[in-house]
C-alpha cells in the first residue's frame, strides 16, 4: 500500500514528483526540506524533565536506594509525614505511580545527569 499524505505540487517540478513516487513505491520515506529541518530541530532539542528541588532529588536517590519512608525521614531529620508530602510531588512531576517506577526513573536518567545531586551513600 502506497500512502502519500502531502504534495505541494506548485513547488516542486514534474520529474522531481516523479522520483518521489518511485521512492514511495519503493519503501523509502519521502519528506520535503522543511518537514526534515523540522524534525532535526526537534531531534537536538533536549526533552523536557521537570526542575525537581533539591531535596526532592535528594528523597529520589534515597527510594532508588530501596529506602523506606521512615528510613529517608530518619536520615533526613525531618517527619515521615514530609518524605510522604515530598514522595507524592515528585512522583506527579515525573508522571509516575509508583517508588518502584522512581526507581527505574533515577536509574535510567543518572547517566543522563538529570539528578544533579549528591548520592547520599558515596
Amino acid at each position: 500500500m502506497i500512502t502519500l499524505y502531502y504534495v505541494k505540487l506548485k513547488d516542486m517540478d514534474p520529474e522531481e514528483l516523479l522520483v518521489k513516487f518511485r521512492e514511495v513505491a519503493e519503501g523509502k520515506l519521502v519528506m520535503s526540506p522543511n518537514i526534515i529541518n523540522c524534525l532535526g530541530r526537534a531531534l537536538r532539542k533536549q526533552p523536557s524533565v521537570p526542575e525537581l528541588t533539591n531535596r526532592e532529588q535528594e528523597i529520589l536517590i534515597h527510594i532508588h536506594d530501596g529506602e523506606s519512608n521512615k528510613l529517608i525521614a530518619r536520615k533526613l531529620g525531618i517527619t515521615e509525614a514530609t518524605v510522604k508530602v515530598h514522595v507524592k510531588h515528585l512522583l506527579k512531576k515525573l508522571n509516575l505511580k509508583s517508588r518502584v517506577e522512581a526507581a527505574v526513573w533515577v536509574a535510567n536518567n543518572k547517566a543522563n545527569k538529570v539528578i544533579k545531586h549528591y548520592h547520599p551513600s558515596s
